[in-house]
């Protein structure tokens, strides 16, 4: 078990050294906006859908050819970068805190290495995510310090129990 969260450490702290090498040369980054594909009024797009099979979410790519996401984390939104390459989602300290999840100091064991050095996680379980309607429960997650992590990022410990997540054609198509 070690081995594995150590792994996930270092697969993490790749990913966030790839998107601060990444935002460093691009241009500044834009939120796209997900949207259901049964959507067809402003107002349903807000709506809570009742997850299933037939859920499907399109999130167009950002100008950056990157997926971003608003997902409730225990209930309060945050901003996430959909990263397949990440085994966790990565979370970053401020909006676990806005979303009821506290750590202290002593949490913060697990080695991880960013554009900024060595730094260390907090492992956590998040209660639930959800994005449009679509809800996961018992979310495995890393908290960093939010220096240390310039966006959240949506990791497989959530995409793997989708039942499919698709790029094509500058969408990300995400399946409940």
């Amino acid at each position: 078990m070690r081995t594995e969260i150590i792994a996930a450490a270092g697969i993490v702290a790749a990913s966030v050294v790839g998107v601060r090498l990444f935002d460093a040369r691009s241009a500044p980054v834009m939120e796209a906006k997900a949207e259901p594909v049964a959507a067809t009024q402003p107002e349903a797009q807000l709506a809570s859908l009742a997850p299933g099979w037939d859920d499907v979410i399109r999130i167009t790519a950002a100008p950056d050819h990157q997926f971003y996401v608003k997902a409730d984390v225990n209930r309060s939104p945050a901003r996430f970068l959909v990263d397949t390459g990440a085994a966790y989602v990565a979370l970053r300290d401020s909006d676990a805190r806005e979303a009821g999840i506290y750590t202290s100091w002593t949490d913060y064991t697990y080695p991880v290495y960013t554009a900024n050095g060595e730094t260390k996680a907090a492992f956590v379980t998040i209660d639930e995510m959800e994005i449009e309607g679509i809800r996961i429960e018992g979310v495995k997650a890393f908290i960093l310090q939010d220096d240390q992590l310039k966006i959240n990022l949506l990791g497989m410990s959530f995409l793997s129990r989708l039942e499919s997540v698709e790029a094509r054609k500058g969408e990300l198509l995400i399946r409940g």
